[in-house]
């Protein structure tokens, strides 16, 4: 069952029935006190294939999988069309030439043992020239003459650590690139806090993507949360306004392009209807480059902290921890398996330490 949230009870039900297809059979509906109307309802025993919410539509859906990818200008998600307006292209085009921007680089002195033995270690994993110096000068102050401790010393001088905390007033925001795990991300961040004892909600405004709607559902009905569709940054000001929600509520939003103003435009307007803080979800391997350039563009609207996700899925994580570093975001969690009963890892020194140790080329990772 899902709820959906409007000012009278024909625009709720149309919410559902965009959401849920043909099959939709309203369970209830509820009047609440902010005088909007709550429907709660439901596809079963057939669910349907949701119908694309107008207003989140993903535009490159269509799109064939060898397409000039998300960073095409325009290929984004297309979050809130008629909010596009209210971003000038200027502001745009100066966040575009700041992309792509490298700090200084220096010469490593390989014949220095710690330097040798840190890149040895350090450099397939292609986090970069800065980060690699950087960790390097950290290693330097480890008290102990060991690869291990050496790194975790890097690690933590080269990092901010800021686990996340939760509060009802004050949203966790999760944003990034279609396919960093921001949806079961979401659903661990709600599992970790209801096996605390408190309780979790979800709201998603990944409503365009095929399937999305249906691993929401399955979430939310297996953790027993609480979960609500958004198709506007409206709705989720209404979700928030008309439901007293408790423990963690956790906002879940659709992969976005950097290039684009439209979905830049659209995440601004969604965080500020939420009041929510906005977390970055990245994939720990992947094409560095482009990670630092999303990292860049979601500083420009508030991010200060990010989850490095699929630990498990790649041999090279140091894409991910580039972009972090170049950026100056905080590391919060980290994840290193599909299952969401298993939850995020805080972030922390000797995770990294021994996940690099543990993949350098000899050893079995």
């Amino acid at each position: 069952m899902m709820k959906f949230i409007a000012s009278d009870v024909e625009t709720a039900k149309a919410k559902a029935r965009r959401a849920l297809g043909g099959k939709t059979v309203v369970i209830s509906v509820r009047d609440l006190p902010s005088g909007d109307v709550e429907v709660t309802a439901s596809d079963k025993p057939a669910p349907a294939a949701p119908e694309p919410a107008p207003k989140a539509q993903f535009a490159g859906a269509a799109r064939d999988a060898v397409d000039e990818g998300p960073f095409k200008m325009g290929a984004g998600a297309r979050l809130n069309e008629n909010i596009e307006s209210k971003f000038s292209a200027d502001a745009l085009a100066k966040l575009s030439s700041r992309l792509t921007g490298g700090k200084g680089q220096r010469a490593l002195d390989m014949s220095d043992a710690t330097v040798r033995a840190m890149a040895e270690i350090l450099a397939p994993h292609g986090i970069g020239e800065a980060l690699l110096a950087a960790l390097i000068d950290g290693a330097r102050k480890s008290q102990i003459d060991e690869d291990l401790y050496r790194l975790e010393t890097a690690f933590a001088e080269a990092f901010t650590y800021a686990p996340l905390s939760f509060s009802p007033t004050t949203p966790i925001m999760l944003m990034g690139p279609t396919g960093a795990g921001k949806t079961s991300t979401a659903a661990k961040l709600a599992a970790a806090v209801q096996g605390g004892g408190a309780k979790a909600s979800i709201i998603t405004a990944d409503v365009g993507r095929a399937g999305a709607i249906d691993q929401i559902r399955a979430y939310g009905e297996a953790l027993g949360a609480d979960y609500f569709i958004a198709e506007s940054p409206l709705d989720v000001a209404q979700i928030i306004k008309s439901n007293r929600l408790g423990g963690a509520v956790v906002f879940d939003t659709p992969g976005v392009s950097p290039y684009d103003s439209g979905d830049i435009a659209a995440l601004r307007s969604y965080r500020e209807a939420a009041d929510a803080e906005p977390v970055l979800v990245l994939p720990a391997g992947g094409d560095a480059d482009e990670y630092v350039d999303w990292a860049t563009a979601f500083r420009e609207i508030g991010v200060k902290r990010c989850i490095l996700t699929k630990f498990d899925a790649t041999k090279r994580v140091g894409a991910g921890l580039r972009a972090a570093f170049e950026t100056g975001l905080a590391l919060a969690h980290f994840s290193e398996t599909p299952f969401i009963s298993e939850g995020l890892l805080t972030a922390s020194p000797d995770f990294l330490a021994r996940r690099l140790i543990a993949s350098r080329p000899g050893q079995i990772g």
